[in-house]
């Protein structure tokens, strides 16, 4: 009976991404997002390496929780306004489901006016997505009519987007996928997304700042087959506190609908940042309707920094 409710919860969280994977979506977005968003590349002038991963679903007791690594390398060229980086993606969902994405990502800094900056990003690479029938756990695997061919393909991948700065409010959107635009999805079809954001960076005393954030998510609605698990929401509000900008603690809240089919996650988020290294670890908890099961989710982020002339800008 416990196997079959767990079986039927994967079914209402993954069942939706059989057909229309979302992109790998880290609970702490402050440090690196260029993965969703090319025009964020370089939005410091120092060099740095980025690596997270994700396990998800830890003691729900599945035969493979999904799990995504994430790795990010880019630099600012102050000279030309420039923004160079490298995006690598790895994202697994379950044992049937595979995701590699690597690109090379590229944004243009533009001066509008006083304290007012303008980022245009692009990125282009390849897409790798292949899904194995025989590996997935199916409510009926007696169905004469399931898949039984190994599905696999490599595409050309494109992203664009654009990030507007002003003193201490930041603005973004992206479109990723833009190959696969009025595309049917499919299980080797990545769905294109459509990325917005807003953050802000409030000074308070005693050394504190407090960065609230609000992003929004849409998933397939650029895409021309539409079904109920094809066109999902997503949206993140997170509060997040920094120290002498050392230390940092936060709270974040995700809701994401899916057609009929909603879940809820509550994150907590801590991190240090000490010469040249950062660490972060994030905590993601079910809530709502799958408050009771005893799983949660694991995001550890790792980010190495090479100082140059110039500080950092938030």
């Amino acid at each position: 009976m416990k196997k079959n409710f767990k079986l039927l919860v994967l079914f209402l969280l993954v069942g939706t991404s059989l057909f229309a994977q979302g992109d790998f979506k880290m609970s702490e977005q402050m440090f690196s997002r260029i993965n969703q968003n090319p025009s964020a590349v370089g939005n410091n002038e120092k060099i740095q390496l980025f690596t997270a991963t994700r396990l998800q679903w830890v003691g729900l007791g599945l035969d493979q929780s999904p799990t995504s690594a994430l790795l990010n390398a880019h630099y600012y060229l102050d000279k030309i306004n420039s923004g160079f980086g490298i995006s690598f993606v790895y994202d697994e969902l379950g044992l049937s489901n595979q995701t590699i994405n690597a690109k090379l990502v590229y944004a243009y800094n533009i001066d509008l006016a006083e304290n007012w900056l303008l980022s245009l990003g692009l990125s282009a690479g390849v897409i790798n997505k292949r899904f194995d029938p025989n590996r997935h756990v199916w409510k009926d695997p007696t169905d004469p009519n399931r898949p039984t061919e190994v599905l696999a393909t490599t595409d050309f991948d494109l992203d664009f987007g654009f990030e507007l700065s002003y003193k201490y409010l930041l603005i973004g959107a992206s479109v990723t996928h833009l190959p696969n635009v009025a595309k049917e999805v499919s299980t080797t079809t990545a769905p294109s997304h459509i990325n917005a954001y807003v953050r802000g960076n409030i000074y308070l005393p005693y050394k504190f700042n407090l960065i609230p954030a609000f992003a929004y998510t849409n998933i397939g609605a650029l895409n021309g087959f539409k079904t109920e698990v094809s066109n999902e929401h997503l949206l993140d509000y997170s509060i997040t506190a920094m120290y002498n900008n050392m230390c940092w603690f936060g709270l974040g809240y995700r809701s994401g609908v899916a057609g009929t089919y909603s879940s809820d996650i509550m994150s907590f988020m801590i991190g240090y940042e000490w010469h040249w290294l950062r660490i972060g670890y994030t905590y993601d908890l079910s809530v709502g309707k799958l408050m009771s099961l005893s799983s949660s989710t694991h995001e550890i982020m790792l980010s190495f920094i090479i100082p140059t002339k110039k500080p950092v800008v938030w």
